[in-house]
């Protein structure tokens, strides 16, 4: 049985809601899922079922020289490394907002974070890029995202495609022998054999997408394989959660925009079979789906399962904003051959509330990084928190 699912945020008056588009569509307004007790500490989740364990979860203890706060860094794991690109640090309070270049390195052996120094040409600076791992050649690619200024002026989506390579230490542009996708921030991203697959995101006009694409490494050269307002294609979003296996590629949740500009934050699992070229809804029952649904979280396939770690509630505690956002540290499983969703218990440290991540997977681990966390000092003033650290989960 197949739920469909949603949660629609209130409407509001045109005008307004034009207003505040940019910055619900990106999850910045201010709330609280909890007291504040420390200023800058992140937020825990309990275990909610004694003894009931799922896996490891570590927060680890690492040197050198870290990222700045930011949140949506492209991330991508290559052997052992996980490369971090760009992302942004937007102020929730004053509007001061910096949106990154550089590139970071972290040893998941050695636990050490370096600054890489590119030869040649750069991207320019982004946030809510898509980001993957090519393996056989070393290269992290990375397409689209976003720049902006303060509290989302001028908000601006790529269309760019850059490839990193690993062993020279050194950006190219790709200049696809004809046109691709649009410009778009936060699509969903997979890697098939030399194959890179795009659906949906968010343009600069804040439309939200539902078309497939996928650019073939070895020609140059994009296809549409599913063209914008297809039948049978998942609703439009940006922000989806992603997985993989065998030839299909997953996505669950995300955040929609409709004609009259109110917003849904989407609780359905979708399934497109590379071999068939078709979408499937696999969303499970109510009592086998995530609850509440979620967006801006991270997710990475390991085994048969998809791990879907943090992200954004609707709900949470006002702080004086008209849409109070609500993180949450859940850990989630998608068994990606029942196709039901179960929520995860691991021990170890406790998990962390946290919104606009990412993660690598590396050696059968997921590694979360980046985000940050939102509470209320007090009725009326939002505590915007950042994370520093890495954490390690292991089935």
């Amino acid at each position: 049985m197949l739920a469909s699912p949603a949660m629609r945020a209130p409407a509001s008056s045109f005008a307004a809601t034009v207003v505040r588009l940019a910055p619900i569509l990106l999850a910045l307004s201010c709330s609280a899922g909890a007291s504040l007790d420390e200023s800058d500490e992140l937020g825990t989740e309990s275990d909610a079922i004694a003894g009931h364990r799922d896996g490891t979860w570590t927060r680890l203890a690492t040197t050198g020289p870290a990222p700045s706060e930011r949140s949506t860094p492209a991330v991508a794991a290559i052997g052992h490394k996980i490369y971090v690109f760009g992302g942004g640090r937007d102020d929730v309070v004053n509007g001061d907002v910096a949106i990154y270049d550089d590139l970071h390195r972290f040893d998941t052996v050695k636990q050490r974070w370096d600054v890489l120094t590119p030869a040649g040409a750069i991207p320019p600076p982004r946030v809510f890029a898509a980001s993957v791992a090519h393996p056989p050649s070393r290269r992290m690619l990375v397409f689209g995202g976003a720049f902006f200024g303060p509290f989302f002026s001028d908000f601006s989506a790529y269309g760019d495609l850059w490839a990193y390579d690993v062993d020279a230490n050194a950006w190219t542009e790709l200049h696809p022998s004809n046109a691709g996708p649009s410009p778009r921030s936060r699509p969903s991203a997979w890697i098939v054999d030399d194959k890179l697959y795009i659906f949906g995101g968010v343009n600069s006009f804040f439309q939200v997408l539902d078309d497939l694409w996928v650019y073939d490494l070895d020609s140059n050269a994009w296809t549409e394989l599913i063209p914008l307002g297809a039948a049978g294609s998942p609703p439009p979003r940006h922000e989806a959660a992603n997985g993989i296996r065998g030839g299909r590629l997953v996505i669950y949740g995300g955040e929609a925009i409709d004609e009259f500009f109110q917003f849904t934050v989407l609780d359905d699992t979708w399934e497109y079979r590379i071999s068939s070229g078709t979408w499937t809804d696999v969303t499970p029952a109510a009592e086998d789906n995530v609850a509440p649904p979620r967006n801006y979280g991270t997710a990475v396939t390991l085994g048969g399962g998809m791990y879907l770690q943090g992200g954004d509630t609707p709900g949470g505690v006002d702080c004086g904003e008209v849409f109070p956002q609500n993180p949450t540290g859940e850990l989630w499983r998608f068994d990606l051959h029942d196709r039901v969703w179960e929520q995860q218990f691991p021990g170890g440290d406790p998990l962390v509330r946290l919104k606009r991540i990412n993660s690598a997977r590396v050696a059968g681990a997921m590694y979360v990084l980046g985000g940050f966390d939102f509470v209320c000092e007090d009725p009326v003033t939002p505590h915007q928190i950042w994370n520093h650290d890495v954490y390690r989960f292991e089935p």
